[in-house]
């Protein structure tokens, strides 16, 4: 397939991409998309497309949760898609979808599926198992869901 990345090239990429995720550097996660890239987070129901959206749900996430970290325990290939799955951890320190933080932490398993693009990622797409999320974190889970249908209503 012309344009195919092969494994290592997408690994490399991902792991950039991981490395600019820990250091908060929006810039550089960026860096690591095509322009019209995608951020969706399944259990939430949202979908932010290009570069200004996908920057807008970074800085709402790392607001939300301030030491975010996604522990990778996985990785397989496909062409041109790579799918990683671990556990996810974070403590609620900021509002999230405008619902105030709870002080609580979390470890839950999520998958994010990348596919890529030429030689950048296309996106994201990430599975997680909200209630299970807001329920270690001491968040309403309703109210993250009432949120977040909102949000995805005016991004249409």
């Amino acid at each position: 397939m012309e344009g195919s990345m092969d494994r290592d090239a997408m690994l490399r990429l991902f792991e950039a991409h991981r490395e600019a995720e820990a250091a908060r550097d929006y810039d550089a996660v960026l860096a690591t998309f095509a322009e019209d890239c995608f951020l969706e987070t399944v259990p939430l129901g949202l979908r932010s497309e290009g570069k200004d959206a996908a920057r807008a749900a970074y800085v709402g996430y790392f607001t939300a949760f301030p030491d975010l970290s996604p522990d990778d325990q996985g990785i397989a290939f496909g062409d041109d898609v790579l799918v990683v799955w671990g556990t996810l951890r974070g403590t609620s320190g900021g509002a999230w979808l405008g619902v105030p933080p709870s002080g609580g932490s979390f470890a839950v398993q999520f998958a994010n599926v990348v596919p890529f693009k030429g030689d950048l990622m296309a996106g994201e797409t990430i599975y997680f198992d909200l209630a299970t999320l807001t329920e270690q974190a001491g968040l309403n889970t309703e109210q993250i869901r009432v949120a977040a249908k909102a949000r995805a209503g005016r991004q249409l």
